[in-house]
């Protein structure tokens, strides 16, 4: 049956469902009539199948008689190697009008030219038990992220626009499926009452002439008498009219009755037809008066009709609200590296990209830079993440990770001013990648002269493109550092002079956007706040009161990084918590000319033999890169000067550190 066939079918069927006995019946439904219509009418049944993604498009078409349905062929996912975990895609359905010899040839065309990666064969095994079309994927490939990619580059989903022009009244006319479902109705109203009319005039005429053949039946004997003495046809016929009050028709019926229709047998007949198209007649008329009765013929007649021609649906109607293929469809969520430079370039590349190194190595340049530019800030994070941009003016924006162009370590990268509306001399600080925006969760931001301020994370959920405002600040003051925390996480806030502060989030109220924060740590006036970290709750024992005999070299543990390359581990037990504008303690007693770099909490990941499982990365001045294990930095106490992690004869001071996880990247010591 074609698709015409089904749909008309299905709008039947809508009156099967729809019609009731009240004679007043009226299709003005409530508010809620185009949720009945999907009840009854789902959507398009296509005779090849397939995946009809979301309602949107069928919505549209239903409420204003034009829209688009997205459709997609039919696919599961196979093992055809178990040693090896490889996977083969495997398409049963293709869309309706898809030639599935050219869908075969483009896939392969398009695998061929590099545009369709992840794909080592394709083949049809199509049979007369149905279509089979093997895509296998190669080891290691994402098969969710190939078959995107075709859903994207090929016809394996296509979109069907919907026109719904009637004829209605002699004039084309466009109409939702309402209008549609009415006139269809009404024409069904007219051709029953047409049809019920022709019934009624042969059944009139056929019972006036059995009326009369009735009549002469009665009077036999006389009337072949009459006729016997009439000398022609005409005579005879008038004879019998004007003897009986018979009109010209039944005088002529009767005289064109065979002789062994003269029996009484045969009389019994004519009276029972008789009385049959009494009944018939009165059941018409009825019927023509009665639009209840008209609407149970169709509801009878659409339920045969039902019966006799109806077919399983075929295409399946997924809930989705969109069925476009977007650009995180069919990009990988792998972690990647985001590189800020202080002029504001930004570098997306494979984690890879840097070896690991042994402590107090020179390092490997971070790669081409512009002239008296260096790097601001080295982050990890997932390719779907929302990244946060945090400026010093306390302008935050947003933007997918995967936006970000990606490039070689040589690469000089991209301007953020390409990629964010960024006002003059305004520069990012603190770039923050979020999964997903938890009501549980909450951005502490700190400024450089020391203020800081919680807010909740939802509250960045939704951002315009110009960005929003994330923290008031006061004059020559600047926002730094942004981090993510838990109200039962710690904060911990270190100072340029090595001054250390660690409380909980909890002692932070939380804040709206446009507020100035609390002041976070009293500072020297030749003092400015270093870096600021957070420690989860998961991880941390720390008691609310300290004890020196206590000696617990146990994770976690700060790790501290001088700008002179030199630093250290001081387990976080060493302090105790502290109120907020206080002083602080003594984290690292650094040189008069030496300053802070940053400090991390480490820790939080751990490998089998108990240490730190990280890895920190130190960017200088000028732009060199040294990767290294955290374990191999020596646990010392908060008095202690350190340990020489990278070597800066040539390359001036620590510009910035980030940490990350070892198995970020392959382990590959250098020679």
């Amino acid at each position: 049956m074609s698709l015409m066939d089904k749909n008309i079918t299905v709008a039947v069927d809508y009156s099967h469902c729809r019609i009731n006995s009240e004679v007043s019946h009226s299709w003005d439904v409530a508010l809620d009539w185009l949720q009945e219509l999907l009840e009854c009418m789902p959507g398009p049944d296509f005779p090849t199948g397939g995946i009809i993604m979301g309602n949107d498009g069928i919505l549209d078409a239903y409420r204003t008689g034009r829209g688009r349905v997205i459709v997609r062929g039919k696919t599961d996912m196979e093992t055809i190697d178990e040693k090896s975990k490889r996977t083969a895609i495997i398409i049963k359905e293709i869309p309706y009008q898809t030639n599935k010899a050219t869908l075969v040839q483009r896939i392969a065309e398009l695998a061929e030219d590099k545009v369709l990666e992840g794909i080592s064969d394709i083949r049809d095994e199509s049979d007369r038990s149905g279509m089979r079309v093997v895509i296998e994927v190669k080891r290691g490939a994402n098969p969710e992220i190939v078959l995107n990619n075709l859903y994207r580059h090929t016809a394996l989903q296509s979109s069907f626009s919907c026109n719904m022009v009637a004829i209605l009244d002699g004039h084309p006319k466009l109409m939702g499926l309402k209008e549609i479902l009415q006139a269809f109705l009404d024409f069904r109203c007219s051709v029953i009452e047409r049809r019920a009319k022709f019934k009624l005039s042969q059944a009139l005429e056929r019972k006036h002439i059995v009326e009369g053949i009735v009549i002469g039946l009665d009077n036999l004997d006389s009337v072949i008498q009459m006729i016997r003495e009439t000398s022609n046809h005409s005579k005879a016929k008038e004879a019998l009219a004007n003897e009986y009050g018979l009109s010209e028709k039944q005088a002529e019926a009767l005289l064109d009755i065979t002789l062994r229709k003269l029996t009484s047998l045969e009389r019994k007949k004519f009276i029972d037809e008789s009385n049959s198209l009494s009944e018939d007649i009165s059941k018409l008329n009825e019927l023509l008066s009665s639009k209840k009765l008209m609407f149970q013929l169709i509801e009878q007649e659409a339920a045969d009709l039902k019966n006799k021609f109806a077919t399983p649906r075929r295409s399946f109607l997924e809930d989705s609200a969109n069925g476009e293929v977007d650009d995180m469809d069919v990009i990988p969520n792998e972690e990647m590296l985001l590189i800020v430079s202080e002029k504001g370039y930004l570098k997306r590349m494979k984690p890879n990209t840097f070896n690991l190194q042994h402590r107090g190595t020179i390092g490997k340049s971070v790669g081409k830079m512009r002239t008296n530019d260096s790097t601001s800030d080295f982050i990890v994070c997932q390719t779907h993440d929302h990244v946060l941009y945090f400026s010093d003016k306390g302008i935050v924006y947003s933007a997918r990770a995967y936006k970000i162009p990606e490039c070689t370590r040589n690469a000089a990268g991209t301007p953020l001013v390409q990629l964010l509306s960024l006002s003059d001399g305004e520069r990012i600080t603190s770039i923050i990648p979020v999964s997903e925006f938890g009501e549980d969760q909450y951005l502490v931001m700190l400024t450089v002269n020391g203020y800081i301020k919680k807010v909740p994370l939802n509250v960045f959920s939704s951002i315009r493109p110009t960005g929003i405002i994330s923290i008031q600040l006061v004059p020559g003051d600047e926002l730094k550092w942004v981090r993510l925390c838990g109200d039962d996480d710690l904060v911990a806030l270190a100072s340029q002079t090595g001054m250390v502060i660690v409380n909980t989030c909890n002692k932070l109220r939380a804040l709206g956007r446009k507020t100035r924060g609390v002041v976070a740590m009293k500072l020297k006036e030749d003092d400015k706040m270093a870096s600021m970290d957070i420690i989860p709750a998961t991880m941390h024992k720390m008691p609310e009161k300290y004890d020196s005999r206590v000696k617990d070299l146990s994770p976690p543990w700060l790790l501290f990084i001088a700008e002179n390359g030199l630093g250290k581990r001081v387990p976080l037990n060493a302090f105790r918590q502290s109120s907020f504008n206080r002083r602080g303690l003594h984290g690292y007693k650094l040189p008069e000319d030496c300053r802070l770099a940053a400090v991390f909490v480490v820790g939080v990941s751990l490998a089998d033999d108990g240490g730190s499982d990280e890895q920190v990365v130190l960017i200088s001045h000028g732009g060199t890169v040294n990767r290294i294990k955290v374990k191999d930095i020596s646990i010392q106490g908060r008095g202690a000067k350190g340990v020489i992690l990278m070597r800066l004869e040539h390359a001036g001071k620590i510009q910035s550190a980030s940490l990350m996880s070892a198995t970020v990247a392959e382990e590959i010591m250098d020679d």
